[in-house]
């Protein structure tokens, strides 16, 4: 059979073809691969005491397994006289693993399937296991550890290692329960104590159990050191120590946020009750200092106050805000602005509140965002409003409550929603204002002309192009309700027969839009705020800093490998 020439180019065409294909799939599937890694997503720990001080161990890990490594591993160093015994090893099927005795950390992913072992380490043990398949897995690990509680002339403990700083990936949950099982002995503050080292969490004791748990992430340095003292005679420990417990507890404390000095002298107690007289007092002085400090600067402010009809400041709301806020005897308000902007964004044009069908063919209202009018001419802070208002929109343009909530949490928007709240949070006081008192008078007395507006009479009303931008510091004051009831007495066509100002005035539909930017706007600064205290390192209940000094089991790693 004969074939044309073209025939065997198109051959070697659709078999480059093909090999080209092969290798775009080939380079996908790296880079999709790339940044994967093992997820341990949770931690459980049992230790299940006996009476000679030796213990049953269960661990038992939820993890999202790749393709790296072959074996998950426990380590345990600075063991001295304990041994590890009867290591078992199952998995989410019901699995048992089969224990090869020792075991070669050098053999393969395949031959590793299925099997666990111990490696015995200058010190310590690894106990191991094949990782097998990859996606979701549990491995459940048993073992007995002897000589975990130790006798000491005072007292019996525990100092034990039961993560090390070396394991990786560190689990996002961990959970360690002691317990016994003796039925006569139940653990209680009464006859136990228990500390916690190098992690953020907490430690209780719950129905004659000692439960011990991470409240933040564990992070790169992170582990979990445990010490717990029992009254003697609720054990009889085969491990004896050299040394006392009280002198081990005062060495695990070194360097770790415990208070360690337990005797105070006379001196001592003196010095404390000054402290805490100057705390306690200290923050009544300032409070009443602030009060009379601005009671003078207001009544400064507000001496023979006239009406002042016109918008002040340029019609600046930021900066109207931040005289209000100087001049507050407590809190800032922020809300009170937010609410303003979104009036001014409608005033503008920027936002429409209209009827339009939705998915089931009923009309409904929504916020339609339209383009920002001389946007570069803008303050800051409205320009900001409205970006997100767009953005959270996104290309139909109407912004529902539920759009907004999203966007204020999502953290793809994070450096768009973080500059904004350092934007609304600017801080001012009033020393800024001691050669501005004509402002602060101007935005005081069109407070005062506001508040007195149902005194006007219809026919002497002059200042109707302005009743929106009226509505808009009523806002800002906070006193909205009260001016559009006084409007509407005064001239109740208004509103009928102006769109936009029916609209600002909508008490049934603004509510949604403004509860929502108030909620997620609080939202994000707490966030901000919670991103700001974990880059300073504080930690939690536990040590987070150090301490657990001499313990055993550290240094010995862990993880997958």
């Amino acid at each position: 059979m004969k074939h044309s020439r073209s025939s065997y180019f198109r051959g070697e065409r659709i078999e480059v073809r093909g090999e080209r294909i092969v290798l775009l799939a080939g380079l996908l599937l790296t880079v999709l691969t790339a940044g994967a890694a093992p997820v341990l997503r949770n931690l459980d720990i049992r230790v299940l005491l006996q009476k000679n001080g030796d213990a049953r161990i269960t661990e038992v890990r939820q993890m999202q397994i790749d393709s790296e490594g072959t074996e998950c591993y426990i380590g345990m160093a600075t063991m001295g006289d304990s041994e590890v015994r009867d290591l078992e090893v199952s998995d989410e099927t019901g699995l048992v693993y089969t224990n090869t005795g020792d075991w070669d950390v050098e053999r393969s992913r395949q031959w590793k399937e299925g099997k666990c072992g111990i490696v015995k380490t200058r010190g310590g043990y690894e106990l191991c296991w094949g990782l097998g398949q990859s996606g979701d897995r549990t491995y459940t690990t048993s073992y007995t550890l002897t000589g975990l509680v130790r006798s000491y002339p005072d007292a019996d403990a525990i100092r034990h290692v039961f993560m090390d700083a070396g394991v990786n990936p560190k689990p996002e949950q961990a959970r360690l329960i002691i317990t016994s099982d003796i039925d006569s002995v139940s653990f209680t503050a009464d006859n136990c104590g228990v500390w916690g080292f190098r992690f953020g969490g907490e430690l209780s004791f719950e129905d004659g159990n000692i439960v011990v748990w991470n409240t933040e992430p564990f992070g790169s340095s992170g582990a979990l050191y445990v010490m717990v003292y029992f009254l003697k005679g609720m054990f009889e420990p085969w491990y004896q120590e050299e040394g006392t417990f009280e002198e081990k507890k005062q060495a695990a404390l070194e360097g770790s946020d415990y208070t360690v000095d337990d005797e105070m002298t006379a001196g001592d107690v003196l010095a404390l009750i000054c402290l805490l007289l100057f705390f306690v007092l200290m923050p009544v002085v300032l409070v009443v200092w602030n009060i009379i400090y601005v009671w003078r600067a207001r009544k400064k402010a507000n001496k023979d106050l006239l009406w002042y009809r016109d918008i002040p400041l340029e019609g600046n709301l930021q900066e109207a805000n931040k005289i209000i806020n100087a001049y507050s005897y407590f809190t800032a308000n922020y809300n009170n602005l937010l609410s303003a902007c979104i009036l001014k964004l409608i005033n503008m044009g920027a936002i429409s509140i209209e009827q339009r069908l939705n998915a089931k063919g009923k009309e409904e209202q929504n916020f339609v965002i339209h383009d920002l009018p001389q946007a570069d001419r803008q303050p800051v802070l409205l320009r900001q409003i409205h970006n997100i208002f767009r953005r959270a929109a996104g290309q139909d343009t109407i912004l529902e409550p539920r759009e907004l909530k999203q966007y204020m949490r999502s953290s793809y928007s994070q450096s768009i929603t973080d500059s904004f709240i350092n934007t609304l949070h600017a801080k001012t006081s009033i020393s800024q204002y001691k050669d501005r008192l004509d402002e602060v008078r101007q935005l005081f007395g069109l407070k005062k002309f506001l508040k007195e507006f149902s005194l006007l009479d219809e026919r002497h009303v002059g200042e109707v192009g302005l009743w929106k931008d009226y509505m808009i510091y009523a806002t800002l004051f906070g006193i909205a309700d009260q001016v559009i009831r006084d409007m509407k007495k005064i001239n109740p066509e208004y509103f009928n027969m102006d769109q936009v100002a029916r609209q600002m005035a909508d008490d049934r539909t603004l509510p949604m839009i403004y509860s929502t930017m108030h909620s997620g706007t609080a939202r994000a600064a707490m966030n901000k705020a919670e991103r700001e205290a974990r880059a300073s390192g504080r930690g939690g209940s536990s040590s987070w800093g150090g301490g657990g000094g001499g313990f055993s089991g550290g240094g010995g790693g862990g993880g997958v490998r």
